[in-house]
């Protein structure tokens, strides 16, 4: 497999990104607290997610975390540096022959909600990914019913609607929901 050279470098080396007073970095099991279990946990973060209730234990989340490679998928908690709270997370997955994204998050801590923190994160993310990893896109597959996330997503300059797949995929409750793909992709 042909990779580039500072792609090769960085295969395996944590993310750490400074940005807009968050810090977005590589979580490591040693990241699992009661907060952090407990919003993973939420109906509302499962919602989200599209996911039945999982009730991760604090062992099974630390093993989740674990698996999480830093070259072809990435773990990533959104820190708030102000007082050092961990308060979301995205997930990156990779296809490494293609050089796509596929981007997962989620912001857990309540008072965050509202608060802009993906469109403060985001930049830098994408910067770090195509500049540092050799990405050439970055997608995200929104549930059309997920409306918070919308947000993030619909007027966001860096992110183009692609599609939508009508009635893509079942939801907990047994509803087909629709799922709405943005996409990013790197400057010439």
């Amino acid at each position: 497999m042909f990779m580039t050279q500072r792609s090769f470098h960085l295969a395996g080396v944590p993310v750490y990104i400074e940005t807009n007073g968050y810090l977005v970095r590589s979580l490591a099991p040693s990241d699992v607290s009661d907060t952090f279990l407990q919003w993973m946990n939420s109906e509302d973060m499962m919602e989200g997610l599209n996911l039945p209730p999982i009730n991760f234990s604090a062992q099974q989340l630390a093993d989740y975390i674990a698996q999480f490679d830093n070259h072809r998928n990435f773990f990533l908690g959104i820190v708030d540096k102000s007082n050092n709270a961990l308060i979301g997370f995205y997930t990156i997955d990779i296809n490494l022959n293609h050089k796509v994204g596929h981007i997962t998050t989620g912001i857990g801590e309540k008072n965050y909600s509202g608060k802009a923190v993906l469109w403060a994160t985001i930049d830098a993310l994408l910067d770090h990914f195509y500049l540092y990893r050799d990405l050439h896109k970055m997608s995200a597959r929104i549930l059309a019913k997920n409306r918070r996330m919308l947000f993030c997503f619909v007027k966001n300059p860096r992110f183009k609607l692609e599609g939508v797949l009508k009635e893509e995929c079942l939801a907990p409750t047994g509803e087909r929901v629709d799922i709405l793909i943005f996409a990013s992709l790197r400057s010439k």
